[in-house]
């Protein structure tokens, strides 16, 4: 099985407890809650292009940034 990523990248936490951190990022294509607050409402639609990674490529991904706090 595979996944559609709209982006993967190291960035620093803008909010909750951790904020301030080092983080992966991980955004996948189409979720379907709608938040309000959501900085990613490109991922919602399906045109966008989107990368097709498998869990064992995207657990590779982060482990190889060597940053423990993850972001899905």
């Amino acid at each position: 099985m595979s996944y559609r990523i709209i982006e993967k990248f190291v960035s620093i936490d803008g909010e909750g407890p951790l904020a301030g951190e080092l983080a992966v990022f991980i955004r996948f294509e189409g979720c379907n809650l709608r938040c309000s607050w959501c900085d990613t409402k490109y991922s919602w639609d399906s045109s966008v292009v989107a990368e097709k990674l498998t869990a064992q490529a995207i657990y590779d991904y982060i482990k190889e940034t060597g940053i423990n706090h993850v972001t899905l």
